[in-house]
C-alpha cells in the first residue's frame, strides 16, 4: 500500500517533467506546422460553400495530423528512460524503494496522455483561429502512433542513449529491405513482410481511423503488437538490468 501511494506521488513530477522537457519542443513544432493551415483555413469561408469548406478543413487537418502525430510521438518518447540514466537522475529517483518498471510504465502513460492533450490543444487552436470544425477522431492517430512506434522507442530507450537514432534506423532498414525484397516476388520477401514492422503502413491506417473508415485489421493488430511487445520487453529489461550499466 505504501509503495502504491509512493508511486502515485511521482505522478505530479512526471507530469511536470513532460511539460518542462517536452513542452517547448512540442509548442515549437505545433506552431510551425499549424500556423500555415490556420491561415489557409481562415480564407475557406469566403472561397467555398459551408459544406465544401468543412470537408476541405477536415481533409487538411487529417493530413496535418498524419505528419504531426509522428513528430510529436518522437518528441514524447525520446529519452523516456535513457535520459535519467545518462544524467544520473536515477540515483535520486530511486533512492527510496520504488519499482523501476512501474515508475517508467507510469512515465510512458503520462507522456502518452500528455501528447493526446497536446493534440487536443492543437485542434482547439485550429477551431478557434482557423475554421470551426473539430474532427476529434484525429486523436486516434496520435494514440495509434504512440502505441505502435512509442512502444519501440521505449524499448530502445532502456538499451541505449540515442534511442531516436535506433528508431530511425529500424524504420529505414525495414523500408530498404521491403524495397530490395518485395513480398510478391520472392519467398524471402514474404518472410520479411511478416517479421518486419509494418511502419510503412502506419500513416495509411492512421488516416483511415481519422476518417472513420474501416482500417485493415491485420495491419492494425500487427502495428499494435509491435508497440506493446516493445513496451513489455523494455519493462522486462528494467526489471533485470541495473540502470547504472
Amino acid at each position: 500500500m505504501m509503495r502504491r501511494a509512493r508511486m502515485w506521488s511521482y505522478l505530479a513530477w512526471q507530469s511536470r517533467d513532460f511539460v518542462v522537457e517536452r513542452g517547448a519542443p512540442l509548442l515549437i513544432v505545433a506552431t510551425l506546422m499549424t500556423f500555415p493551415i490556420i491561415m489557409t483555413l481562415r480564407d475557406l469561408g469566403d472561397a467555398a460553400s459551408p459544406m465544401q469548406a468543412a470537408i476541405s478543413a477536415r481533409y487538411g487537418i487529417v493530413q496535418l495530423f498524419a505528419e504531426f502525430s509522428l513528430i510529436c510521438v518522437l518528441i514524447g518518447i525520446n529519452g523516456v528512460v535513457s535520459s535519467d540514466r545518462v544524467k544520473g537522475y536515477y540515483r535520486f529517483l530511486f533512492a527510496k524503494p520504488v519499482s523501476i518498471p512501474r515508475y517508467y510504465a507510469q512515465a510512458y502513460v503520462v507522456n502518452g496522455v500528455g501528447l493526446v492533450f497536446t493534440a487536443l490543444a492543437v485542434l482547439g487552436a485550429i477551431y478557434a483561429l482557423g475554421y470551426p470544425v473539430f474532427p476529434a477522431r484525429v486523436l486516434l492517430m496520435v494514440v495509434l502512433v504512440y502505441l505502435s512506434l512509442g512502444g519501440l522507442g521505449f524499448f530502445y530507450s532502456t538499451l541505449a542513449r540515442f534511442d531516436w537514432v535506433l528508431m530511425g534506423a529500424t524504420w529505414g532498414l525495414a523500408q530498404v529491405l521491403r524495397a530490395v525484397y518485395p513480398a510478391h516476388e520472392s519467398r524471402a520477401g514474404r518472410v520479411l513482410d511478416v517479421i518486419l514492422p509494418p511502419f510503412h503502413q502506419l500513416r495509411e491506417v492512421a488516416v483511415q481511423l481519422a476518417r472513420g473508415e474501416p482500417a485493415e485489421s491485420r495491419t492494425l493488430v500487427w502495428l499494435l503488437a509491435w508497440g506493446i511487445s516493445g513496451l513489455v520487453l523494455g519493462l522486462l529489461i528494467l526489471r533485470r538490468r541495473p540502470l547504472a550499466t
